[in-house]
């Protein structure tokens, strides 16, 4: 067997080994850097419900809408590969589907043209990682919302927590200050009472919304979980905790805004705990659900960061019951 052949079987095989989508994705960038003589390869992010993150892709997203190639932009509005020419460069641009729609672009740039047999193989490789791509998002996401689910948790955190903590901030008073990964858990005040009352699928209704302002209100770097029922978890990306309190509360009043047939205002509750140079995740759940129990036992629609808890002396004789699904 060639070589060539070789390292094609090989790369094929260790594609179809991953199952996780940064690993997933780096297995891909590394068989296109194996196979192809290219100068670049990146990942395009598409508007889409589904969640995934920018900073999970190897490179992160290389472009923005007003610096994007041609070739990219058609390959989203035709939904099929392109390949042209551009400032001295050859440039391929492949649609990665789900359901029919683009969610992403495989983008590979050569210092010469690909031939027809390269670009065949460049496509079929697009295609395994497609249906890989398809498999594993299934596995780590939630059906209802497209949010990452409890499965996915602990690998997506690790591989966050790998990124260096205490990142400067220039706070508003103008002083730098530590910015630290902050772990939320919250829920929706009175949640079996809206289901209860409205039935499931309001329930249900509410909760796409809860998500859809959750994809809206924070970073594309954060990461957002959906844990079942009505229990969220969002994994904030390295913030002052001025900061932090400042963009949960306006999820919060973004919440409250919700618009809906029925004469019930949704509310949430949120309990926070400083993630940076954890070792355990299990352990920041638990405190940061120590949080939300107080938060929910004393009035509701607030935010409490465990730390604060602690200094304040609020969780020393606290009755606690750890009501979090670990396994």
């Amino acid at each position: 067997m060639s070589t060539a052949a070789e390292t094609i079987i090989n790369s094929v095989i260790e594609l179809t080994e991953q199952r996780q989508l940064k690993s997933l994705a780096e297995s891909l960038v590394s068989t296109m850097k194996q196979t192809f003589c290219i100068s670049d390869v990146a990942f395009v992010n598409v508007d889409s419900k589904i969640h995934f993150p920018v900073k999970l892709l190897p490179g992160g997203d290389k472009f923005n809408h007003s610096t994007m190639p041609d070739c990219v932009r058609q390959c989203i509005d035709d939904k099929r590969p392109v390949a042209i020419e551009e400032n001295g460069n050859f440039m391929v641009a492949v649609p990665i589907l789900m359901q029919g729609a683009v969610v992403k672009v495989l983008w590979v740039q050569a210092p010469e043209a690909l031939n027809e047999h390269q670009q065949f193989m460049l496509r079929s490789f697009a295609r395994i990682y497609e249906n890989f791509f398809n498999i594993v998002l299934d596995s780590e996401t939630d059906s209802l919302t497209g949010l990452l689910n409890k499965k996915a948790f602990y690998s997506q955190v690790a591989t966050a927590m790998e990124q260096e903590s205490g990142t400067v901030q220039l706070a508003d008073n103008g002083h730098s200050e530590p910015g630290y990964f902050w772990l939320v858990i919250f829920d929706v005040d009175k949640f079996k009472k809206i289901n209860d009352t409205f039935g499931h699928l309001y329930g249900d209704e509410i909760l796409l919304l809860v998500a859809n302002t959750m994809a809206e209100i924070f970073d594309e770097s954060d990461l957002l979980f959906r844990f079942g029922g009505d229990e969220f978890v969002v994994l904030m990306s390295p913030r002052t905790k001025a900061e932090a309190r400042a963009v949960l509360q306006g999820f919060q009043q973004a919440i409250a805004g919700i618009k809906n047939d029925k004469l019930w205002q949704v509310t949430c509750s949120m309990g926070g705990v400083n993630a940076s140079g954890a070792e355990n995740p299990s352990d920041l759940l638990v405190q940061a659900d120590r949080a939300l129990y107080y938060v929910k036992e004393h009035g509701r629609a607030q935010v409490a960061f465990y730390c604060d808890l602690l200094e304040q002396g609020e969780l020393a004789n606290a009755h606690f019951d750890d009501d979090i699904e670990l396994f």
